[in-house]
């Protein structure tokens, strides 16, 4: 699916103006064994019927990355890295994915089940980039505003959560929302658009 960059990346959605004002909380964690999100959680169904999570790395130790949902309920996934990755995309006995959105400087790569919608893009490939690691600074490398605002045009969907690292090879939603990594370097998360299944910022399509 090509896109223009300059349209994709300088585009700016008024559902945008939903992720800054309903933000619930950003955090960063360190620790030498992973990195949490405990903080930020919601009970399954708080953020509408279908929910989006965006996942974004620099780069991968061995150029792979393991996203396992256990949430229940019906998600869209966002992956996004720097570097050429191969996503491996698992989900529990109660999530459903209806769909991923696979983005980055370099071409990415997904291993998921069988049935789900998806679209992929890069810089080499289609010419339409973005990727993004840190929250809410953007690094030199890596500008995570411009991944939210090519993510929610794609998926037509603002973000429900982000979880992002330098680094790391697996990232784990639990049923609670909170988000657990093998980050090395401290994760990065926001939890927004939590406020019922009338969410206004519309509909997931891709």
């Amino acid at each position: 699916m090509a896109m223009p960059r300059a349209g994709v990346m300088l585009a700016r959605r008024g559902g945008m103006k939903c992720l800054a004002l309903l933000a619930l909380a950003v955090t960063a964690c360190t620790s030498n064994e992973g990195s949490s999100s405990q903080s930020l959680t919601q009970p399954p169904g708080e953020c509408g019927m279908i929910e989006t999570h965006v996942f974004g790395v620099y780069a991968a130790p061995q150029g792979e990355v393991t996203v396992r949902i256990d949430r229940p309920g019906h998600h869209a996934l966002v992956l996004s890295a720097h570097d050429a990755t191969t996503w491996h995309v698992v989900a529990g006995p109660d999530a459903t994915i209806d769909g991923i959105y696979a983005v980055g400087y370099a071409p990415q790569t997904v291993d998921a089940p069988n049935g789900i919608k998806l679209v992929n893009d890069s810089k080499d490939t289609t010419g339409a980039f973005a990727c993004g690691y840190a929250w809410p600074n953007p690094t030199a490398d890596c500008n995570t505003d411009q991944l939210l605002r090519l993510s929610s045009k794609v998926v037509n969907h603002e973000a429900n959560s982000f979880h992002g690292c330098r680094s790391a090879s697996s990232f784990t939603v639990r049923s609670n929302l909170a988000t657990t990594s093998d980050c090395s370097e401290g994760q990065s998360d926001f939890v927004a658009n939590c406020y019922g299944e009338d969410s206004p910022c519309g509909p997931i399509f891709l």
